[in-house]
C-alpha cells in the first residue's frame, strides 16, 4: 500500500510539473468598465426657480456630499512576479487610470447674471450656461494575487488584492454663451486598497485571458478637508482640494445666479469607492523551458 501511495505521488508531481502554466515574470494589460459607489456618485447639478424660470445650478451636495461621478473606463496594466514554479502565488505591481462620467454629455440650460440696467438698478437677466464635469484616478499598487490551479494549464480562478497610491482629480467647467469657458478643478492624494476576483482561460503556453471584478478603497488614508479662504472652490481657480474629510470650505460656484461671494459650507466625510468589471489578457515573457526527453539506449 505505501508503495502504490509513494508511486502516485511522484505521478500527480511530474503531472503537475509537466502542466506547470508559467514559471517566469507576466505582464498584464487590460480595460474594464467603472461603477461608482458611496460617496464618489451623484449629481452635479440641478434645477430651481429664479423669476418663475428654470434656471440650471450646481447641485449643493457636490462636494459637500459626493463628487457626483458616473460610470467609466478603466486602462490598467500589471507585472507579475512568480513566487513559486506553479504561478499560483504571485506578488504584482500595477498602475491604472480610472476616468467617470465619460458617457454623460454636457448640460446646458439657462443661469441668472446681475447687471445694472438703464435706470441704474440692479436687475437679474437670464443667460445660457453649459456644463461639463468629469472626475479620474491615476493609481500605482503593490499587492498578491493567488491563482489556486493555475498549474493545471486550463481554466483557474484567482484572488487577490494591493495597496494603492491614488491620485484624485476632478474638472469642473462652465460655459457661458457658447464662448466663454471657465473651470475649476481639484485634486489630491490618497491610500487605499483594492480587492479582485476572477476566472484565467489558458489560450497558449504564454498567454491567458483573465476576467473578473474588482472593487476599490479609494481614500481610506489621508482625507482632509482644507477651510481657508485661500483654497475656495471657484470658477476660474485651479489646484483645490478634494475635501473629504468633515469639516468646513468655501465655495462662490453654488447658487441660481453667477457671483463671485465666496459661501462657506459644510463637507462631510466622504468615501471614495468604486468596482470595475475587467478583462485583461495575461503574457508570459519568457518561453517555458521546455520539458527534455531522456536518451534511451538499446542493447
Amino acid at each position: 500500500m505505501i508503495k502504490k501511495i509513494i508511486i502516485a505521488l511522484i505521478l500527480i508531481i511530474q503531472f503537475i510539473d509537466a502542466r506547470a502554466q508559467f514559471d517566469k515574470p507576466q505582464a498584464q494589460i487590460g480595460i474594464g468598465f467603472n461603477i461608482p459607489f458611496d460617496q464618489l456618485k451623484g449629481e452635479f447639478l440641478q434645477s430651481e426657480m429664479l423669476g418663475g424660470f428654470y434656471v440650471l445650478t450646481i447641485n449643493n451636495d457636490f462636494m459637500t456630499k459626493n463628487y457626483a461621478a458616473k460610470n467609466g473606463l478603466s486602462f490598467f496594466g500589471k507585472a507579475k512576479i512568480n513566487f513559486d514554479t506553479y504561478s499560483i502565488v504571485r506578488g504584482t505591481f500595477g498602475i491604472s487610470y480610472n476616468t467617470f462620467n465619460i458617457f454623460e454629455s454636457s448640460k446646458s440650460g439657462n443661469i441668472g447674471v446681475v447687471v445694472q440696467n438703464i435706470n441704474n438698478k440692479i436687475d437679474t437677466v437670464l443667460t445660457s450656461i453649459t456644463y461639463d464635469y468629469g472626475f479620474s484616478n491615476f493609481g500605482m499598487g503593490l499587492g498578491l494575487e493567488i491563482a489556486p490551479s493555475s498549474f493545471t494549464k486550463l481554466i483557474s480562478p484567482f484572488f487577490g488584492g494591493s495597496f494603492n497610491f491614488n491620485f484624485m482629480s476632478g474638472e469642473l467647467s462652465r460655459t457661458e454663451n457658447r464662448y466663454d469657458s471657465v473651470k475649476t478643478n481639484f485634486s489630491d492624494f490618497r491610500m487605499g486598497v483594492n480587492l479582485e476576483a476572477g476566472l484565467e482561460v489558458n489560450v497558449t503556453s504564454n498567454v491567458s485571458i483573465a476576467g473578473g471584478y474588482k472593487y476599490e478603497f479609494g481614500n481610506l488614508l489621508l482625507k482632509n478637508t482644507n477651510s481657508s479662504i485661500a483654497d475656495a472652490i471657484e470658477f476660474g481657480k485651479s489646484n483645490a482640494v478634494i475635501n473629504d474629510e468633515q469639516g468646513r470650505f468655501f465655495s462662490s460656484i453654488y447658487g441660481p445666479v453667477i457671483n463671485s461671494v465666496r459661501k462657506e459650507v459644510i463637507s462631510e466625510e466622504k468615501k471614495l469607492n468604486w468596482g470595475t468589471i475587467f478583462l485583461g489578457v495575461n503574457i508570459n515573457l519568457f518561453e517555458p523551458e521546455k520539458s527534455k526527453k531522456k536518451k534511451t539506449t538499446t542493447k
